[in-house]
């Protein structure tokens, strides 16, 4: 934005706060953690679910919230989930149902937050 006479403090404001809001509409992972940085709930969308939703920030949560986000999805966005995340293997959701690989995600997204938080200390 380079200088102009004619625009006021809070117009180069609104000009930066409407770009922001382009961005956050058409970017879920930024507006995801936009919202979690201010202290917000999420809320997903189910088209952005598989992209945004990290399983292992919501597995530090209660695994109600965990349940809610993961299983209304689709079985083939839940194995991207569980893929993308490294959480399992073809072979470990061959034959499973949805409500099983989320189940699976939950406890192992849990135990590497677990093992994470133990290293630490």
């Amino acid at each position: 934005m380079g200088e102009s006479p004619g625009l006021t403090p809070v117009e180069y404001l609104d000009r930066f706060f409407d770009e922001l809001r382009a961005e956050v509409r058409s970017n879920p992972v930024l507006a995801a953690r936009l919202v979690k940085a201010l202290g917000g709930n999420v809320v997903f969308e189910d088209a952005a679910k598989a992209d945004v939703a990290s399983p292992y920030a919501l597995a530090t949560g209660p695994k109600a919230n965990f349940m809610s986000v993961f299983g209304a999805m689709k079985l083939g966005d839940i194995k991207k989930v569980l893929k993308e995340n490294n959480l399992a293997s073809r072979v470990d959701m061959n034959g499973k149902s949805a409500a099983q690989l989320v189940e699976m995600m939950y406890e192992r997204a849990a135990m590497k937050v677990h093992e994470r938080k133990s290293s630490m200390f």
